[in-house]
């Protein structure tokens, strides 16, 4: 037997109301039974952030000591969903974000780029358009629309998108994928930086002007931590424009 979908609705939605029922138990417990440990789940849809993310938030433990945090899993596609849900407290995100039950905090500017193997013929080019993606395959972490990507910047403005779309499920996926010569792909300069000094990886600029992307620390506005998670998002902002990770991305 299987849930219909009503019964998957109801499940997603017992679901949240649990998550909910949890903090608000966390929240009536005494003031110093919840110093001692108050949990902040992150749902990071920030390309490469594990490699980076633990350095920062050990630095918000030194100030509040009582925090503690765990990774959330979430569908990639959906990262605005998680938040407004309350699957999880904070999530890092990137693109366009119109939701009215978040609050947004602006963590530093990017830009998508071209993902093709180094020795591609489309390396000889400055800058690419929609045209010369539609001789290949075109490899994607999700399926899903995304607000702000290529999906808004690149396709839906041309009237174009590739033939054959191959769903790799996750960034690291894609880049190999690139590397194996399967296609190309679109992804965030900040994503490619870590492959950057790599000869068999290069990324080409889309359009002329370029495609913008902006990355956010997003929390919902009705959240009964909100102050706190005001607070480790502009310690994040302020994080980012000092971090060599991310300086000169954009």
């Amino acid at each position: 037997m299987c849930l219909n979908t009503a019964g998957e609705l109801l499940a997603s939605s017992a679901e949240s109301i649990l998550n909910e029922a949890h903090h608000v138990e966390a929240h009536l417990l005494s003031g110093s039974e919840r110093e001692e440990s108050q949990i902040v789940r992150i749902a990071t849809f920030a390309y490469n952030s594990y490699r980076w993310l633990p350095a920062f938030l050990k630095i918000v433990k030194e100030k509040r000591p009582n925090l503690a945090f765990e990774f959330v899993a979430s569908a990639p596609g959906l990262p605005v969903r998680t938040i407004e849900s309350g699957e999880a407290d904070l999530g890092i995100m990137a693109g366009q974000i119109t939701s009215k039950q978040v609050e947004t905090v602006a963590l530093f500017d990017d830009e998508l780029v071209c993902v093709c193997p180094g020795n591609h013929p489309l390396t000889a080019k400055r800058f690419l358009e929609a045209d010369d993606f539609m001789d290949y395959p075109y490899i994607t972490y999700s399926p899903h629309k995304e607000d702000g990507f290529e999906e808004d910047q690149l396709w839906r403005q041309s009237g174009k998108r590739p033939s054959v779309m191959l769903n790799a499920g996750h960034t690291e996926a894609v880049i190999e994928l690139v590397r194996a010569e399967f296609g190309l792909s679109i992804l965030s300069r900040w994503a490619v930086a870590h492959f950057q000094f790599r000869d068999d990886i290069a990324q080409i600029r889309v359009t002329e002007e370029g495609l913008p992307l902006r990355w956010h620390a997003v929390y919902r506005g009705v959240h009964l931590d909100r102050d706190v998670l005001a607070e480790i998002s502009r310690s994040l902002r302020d994080w980012c424009r000092n971090s060599t990770l991310v300086r000169n991305v954009a």
